[in-house]
């Protein structure tokens, strides 16, 4: 006979923070935290879990079900319905009772269940490891949620549409007369109706737009746009600038403080203004 034995494990993302009231402070620091449960399935059953494993540990230290199972915080029924159902699924006892007699009568955690429990551990172990290497693949996102998130929104016509599958590149036409590119889902473009000299508004996240006071046709992204710097507010590291545009509508760019150090931006500026045609977000506007 073949005894067949499948690990599996769920994993959730979710945020923690050192405050337990988070939710009443959302501007609360929090970091991200990768969660994950390691179970061992015995014939598409549930077999050993952190929770059961807990509760043979707990037989093992008190020689006791209900003790083991007041320990394990779970009620007696609980782990009888466990011990037997681990018991059933196993080729040999997990757990026995044995007889009175000198040393007095109790329960026992066979050595079969300690080499499975053994074994599980060391899994774990390296399932741990592996799931702290996942989640540092989400530290340059801790964070983020601090940061205010600001948009700039400018309005525009539709001057070209260029089809590439499922997806369009839109020209623009700025109030201020100046062209960039945006990209969309075609469907934004049909369910629209959306069509040459059609009017739009975009939006642009503050994060999206860098700056900087070289003009120099290597770079590369598809919008630039000549500004003069506004207004400065500084956020901690963070530095939100206000950029004028030629007819007087704004554009908000957010950098870095070391940055804003490094080109000694002041007020009345020039900066070239950057931003990817993805970064653009298109709505559909009335006039």
């Amino acid at each position: 006979m073949t005894y067949r034995y499948v690990l599996n494990y769920t994993t959730l993302m979710k945020t923690k923070s050192s405050n337990p009231h988070s939710e009443l402070f959302p501007n609360d620091k929090n970091s991200f935290s990768l969660e994950s449960k390691l179970l061992l399935h015995k014939d598409h059953e549930e077999f050993l879990t952190p929770k059961r494993v807990q509760l043979l540990e707990n037989i093992t230290v008190y020689g006791s079900i209900s003790q083991a199972a007041k320990t394990s915080d779970i009620t007696y029924k609980t782990a009888w319905a466990w011990i037997e159902k681990m018991n059933a699924l196993a080729p040999k006892p997990l757990v026995q009772k044995i007889s009175g007699g000198k040393g007095g009568g109790g329960t026992i955690v066979t050595a079969y269940a300690k080499e499975l429990v053994r074994l599980y551990e060391e899994v774990e172990a390296l399932h741990k490891k592996h799931l702290d290497t996942l989640e540092r693949a989400f530290g340059h996102l801790e964070d983020e949620e601090n940061k205010n998130l600001g948009f700039s929104r400018l309005n525009a016509k539709v001057a070209k549409i260029s089809k590439h599958d499922r997806r369009v590149s839109v020209e623009l036409r700025l109030e201020c007369g100046s062209m960039i590119t945006a990209e969309a889902p075609w469907a934004f473009i049909e369910v629209n109706s959306i069509q040459l000299e059609s009017p739009v508004s975009i939006l642009i996240e503050a994060e999206s737009v860098s700056v900087s006071k070289s003009f120099e046709k290597e770079i590369s992204s598809r919008n630039k746009l000549m500004t003069k710097v506004k207004e400065i507010l500084i956020h901690g590291q963070d530095v939100l600038l206000t950029l004028s545009l030629k007819d007087g509508s704004t554009l908000m760019s957010q950098i870095t403080y070391a940055s804003y150090e490094e080109m000694k931006i002041k007020e009345d500026d020039v900066l070239l203004a950057v931003f990817k045609a993805y970064s653009i977000t298109l709505l559909k506007r009335e006039e």
